[in-house]
């Protein structure tokens, strides 16, 4: 029987072991154990999205990827970029807390990555928490490399979810490195048996994490997954039937795991992670006639003009008629358009278009993203 000294010491030293016996729910997810510190910062909105290039070679037959970015492009957040000086300022926009290094897979472009990452730490500080997706069985080197950038935390998916030799062997071998090591796949209903191996390979080379992601339909896949008999779960809903049910197996059986193991829902990225995202951008985006929704998308009105020497003479009406101030109203030349606040544009439109008869113009309410030339998800005209 224990002494009391040695029950405390052995509790301490098993308190992991003891406080991940259950299936918590995480936001609209699952998780068992704690949610690793790069999918935090995700539910906060607070990672930069880096697609830093959307080449790859491994040719899943699920690849999300639209196939007009599977090529040499970059991306932060929703904005194509050319430089890392670019990176940043979309970083400084949603008040980043880190970086999610994503593609295509990043390891084609390792040198890249290294640049961006070793920018990114030294820009914001070391504190600044990079994490990385890639498909690709890293050699030693390769992720001494990354690793010395300043990485923080490498996720691996196995192509397909089949765990070759060489993806084993560079799983093994990233966990001589003082960064957070996992595997992050999607679950395919008809796949249990070969994501079943990969938890347990996870379990028993004591990596940190396995992520469980809702596998989902999109334009990209639609067709050959269409072919392959999988159906959506719901007619408002890209996630494909099973996976979810599927997901929720695999964590019962794992539910005394000492590694964390984390359904991510489709809804929540939605839901929390992009949402979160916007949200801190528009804080920063906004004008102060725009209106933000609990979704971080501005409500804002607009009117738009056939021709660019037209711009004058709206603004002045604005200013001569209605009172508005410099600030009351933002200019886009480039597609001929004027953004106001969307109560006042209820309130003087029809008076405006009748002023300004002679001009062709539109007047519409629109819900956008925070960016310039932002997704409209949302139009009423006026």
């Amino acid at each position: 029987m224990l002494s009391l000294p040695k029950l405390i010491l052995f509790i301490i030293k098993n308190f992991n072991f003891l406080r991940m016996k259950k299936i918590s729910k995480w936001h609209e997810n699952k998780i068992v154990g704690k949610p690793i510190k790069g999918c935090q910062l995700c539910s906060l909105g607070a990672k930069l999205v880096l697609f830093v290039t959307g080449e790859c070679h491994s040719n899943c037959y699920y690849c999300p990827i639209m196939k007009e970015r599977r090529q040499d492009i970059t991306f932060a957040n929703e904005q194509q970029i050319s430089s890392i000086d670019e990176a940043i300022q979309e970083a400084e926009m949603i008040s980043a807390l880190g970086a999610g290094i994503t593609g295509g897979d990043p390891a084609v472009t390792i040198d890249r990555v290294t640049d961006y990452v070793s920018r990114f730490k030294e820009h914001f500080g070391a504190d600044f928490h990079c994490h990385l997706y890639t498909s690709h069985s890293l050699s030693l080197d390769q992720m001494k490399i990354l690793y010395n950038s300043g990485l923080d935390e490498i996720r691996f998916h196995p192509p397909r979810l089949k765990l070759t030799t060489k993806m084993k062997e560079t799983l093994k071998n990233s966990t001589s490195f003082d960064w957070e090591v996992g595997i992050e796949i999607p679950v395919i209903p008809d796949k249990e048996k070969e994501i079943l191996e990969i938890v347990n390979f996870a379990i028993d080379h004591k990596l940190k994490f396995v992520n469980l992601n809702e596998f989902e339909i999109t334009e990209a896949n639609v067709e050959i997954l269409t072919k392959m008999n999988y159906l959506v779960r719901s007619s408002v809903s890209a996630a494909v039937k099973g996976s979810e049910e599927l997901a929720i197996g695999i964590l019962q059986k794992f539910k005394k795991s000492v590694i964390a193991i984390h359904y991510c829902s489709s809804r929540y990225k939605d839901n929390t992670q992009l949402k979160n995202r916007l949200l801190r951008r528009a804080d920063k985006y906004a004008n102060r006639f725009d209106e933000i929704t609990e979704d971080g998308l501005l409500v804002r009105a607009r009117i738009v003009v056939d021709n660019n020497k037209f711009i004058s003479t709206v603004t002045e009406k604005l200013v001569s008629d209605y009172g508005f101030e410099l600030d009351d109203y933002e200019i886009d030349k480039m597609s001929n358009t004027i953004f106001l606040n969307w109560l006042v544009a209820k309130r003087i439109g029809n008076d405006i278009k009748s002023k300004l008869s002679d001009i062709n113009l539109t007047l519409e309410i629109i819900h956008q993203y925070p960016y310039p030339e932002g997704i409209i998800t949302y139009l009423e005209p006026l």
